[in-house]
């Protein structure tokens, strides 16, 4: 199959395939028109300026309504992990000192033949002491 049929005419796909062609050369011979005035670089810069205001009052607006919500960021979150760390191993230390006390209390209870006995005993802590 060429180009056109026996008698010369154009098949409808190529009927179909040149329209296209044409709209498009006439489009882009329009956007070049358009594109070539100043006044579509003003519009564009007064959009990209239109546009830029709207993104800030809106990224100002979120801003705003999170503070105003009074809701934990990412930074607040750590440092609480952080304090909670902290007290935990101070915790850890009051425990293990407590324990030595306690032992203390248990062999100067069994040297000195205390009636009562030893205090019953607690848990063990598990962690090992933090350097």
């Amino acid at each position: 199959m060429g180009d056109e049929n026996r008698n010369g005419a154009k098949t409808p796909e190529q009927q179909v395939k040149a329209l296209f062609e044409e709209t498009e050369t006439r489009t882009a011979q329009a956007f070049d028109r358009v594109v070539a005035r100043d006044a579509f670089g003003e519009v564009m810069a007064m959009v990209t300026e239109n546009t830029m205001a709207m993104v800030k009052l809106g990224n100002g607006a979120a801003d705003m309504v999170l503070r105003n919500l009074r809701l934990a960021s990412r930074r607040d979150l750590t440092q609480l992990g952080r304090q909670l760390a902290r007290t935990e191993d101070k915790l850890e230390l009051v425990l293990q000192e407590v324990e030595a006390l306690r032992d203390q209390v248990t062999t100067a209870a069994a040297t000195n033949g205390s009636p009562d006995g030893p205090p019953p005993s607690r848990r063990r802590s598990t962690r090992p002491p933090s350097s």
